[in-house]
């Protein structure tokens, strides 16, 4: 289906000129873009009838606030002042990535169209899964660091699911959205999974990853099968290549989700404690017919680092890094 026409109109050329060469590059917006730089030529747009949101600057809608047959105006706000309570405002002087997930958001709640236009992209997403039943080792900050440094190269998504992943503290940053918002579209607007993904997703060093749940208990009941599903709308709708899974025990049918990834890590240590829950995790692999998640299984058992970075946004260099570097990343480029 040919995608309508997002029209950005606005008098400021470089500014406007920015706004539509980063809308350009965002592969999952679901508009061909057109700029006008002057009202006049706005009004005389021979396509006006395939334009299906208007983003217009303050300063050009008080010049003319008539825009028949448009659906969807979005006022590019410059004051602050709400011009027409009955549309929606975006602040206009701020990251074009804030304006793109702001307008995503709008259009995620309030177009029954944009569904229609999804964008497939190849399914051949490589799912990485993390997993180990031994507590305290590493086990978070490795799958960042493979995410990282595949993220240099390949469009990676990172996903966690621990009770307490600590996230939000250790990046300074408050999370608007979290994973609890995918499993809603999932489940009541699919159509649209795929624009809120671009929506709430955040970075980290290039690396995507989508805060994970504020209250486990809110995903603690979600089953295997509706995360596999989950993963399976990502691959198809979003283009990533690799899907690194931080998994946790309180996962909900943890074994039929890493019955589901390409490759699975355990880290692995020598003493006797984790040598003895090492060995039961196995064994109740293999009498509850998981083999197959054996047979897909690396081990992980790490050298002494020496110099571990303690700031996730600096996970590509350092000790850990060296280790995915030579030890890791192989075995994943070559899936």
């Amino acid at each position: 289906m040919n995608k309508k026409i997002l029209a950005i109109c606005d008098g400021e050329s470089r500014y406007a000129e920015g706004l539509m060469e980063f809308m350009s590059e965002k592969s999952s917006l679901p508009f061909r873009i057109h700029l006008f730089t002057d009202r006049k030529c706005f009004d005389s747009c021979p396509d006006k009838e395939e334009i299906e949101c208007l983003l217009i600057s303050e300063r050009l809608y008080r010049e003319d606030p008539t825009v028949p047959g448009i659906p969807h105006i979005v006022i590019l706000s410059e004051s602050g002042n709400i011009l027409d309570p009955t549309l929606h405002h975006i602040k206009k002087y701020q990251a074009c990535e804030s304006i793109y997930k702001e307008l995503l958001s709008y259009f995620t709640k309030e177009s029954s169209e944009i569904g229609k236009q999804l964008r497939m992209g190849p399914a051949n997403m490589k799912v990485i899964g993390v997993y180990t039943p031994i507590a305290r080792c590493l086990q978070t900050t490795f799958a960042m660091t493979l995410g990282q440094m595949l993220a240099k190269e390949h469009k990676t998504l990172y996903m966690n699911f621990e009770r307490y992943s600590g996230l939000s503290e250790l990046l300074r940053t408050e999370f608007r959205s979290d994973i609890t918002d995918l499993m809603y579209y999932l489940e009541c607007a699919k159509e649209k999974l795929v624009y809120k993904i671009d929506e709430i997703r955040e970075q980290v060093n290039g690396l995507d990853f989508i805060p994970p749940a504020a209250v486990f208990q809110n995903v603690a009941g979600i089953k295997g099968e509706q995360w596999k599903e989950l993963f399976e709308e990502i691959a198809t709708g979003a283009g990533y290549e690799y899907l690194i899974l931080d998994l946790t025990d309180g996962m909900l049918d943890l074994w039929e989700v890493l019955r589901g990834c390409h490759l699975v890590y355990t880290i692995t240590k020598g003493d006797t404690i984790a040598l003895a829950k090492m060995y039961q995790y196995e064994t109740l692999l293999k009498t509850m017919n998981y083999e197959d998640v054996l047979n897909k299984t690396r081990k992980c058992r790490f050298p002494v680092f020496r110099c571990l970075s303690a700031r996730f946004d600096l996970l590509t260099v350092g000790d850990m890094a060296a280790y995915v570097k030579e030890n890791i990343l192989p075995d994943v480029l070559g899936l």
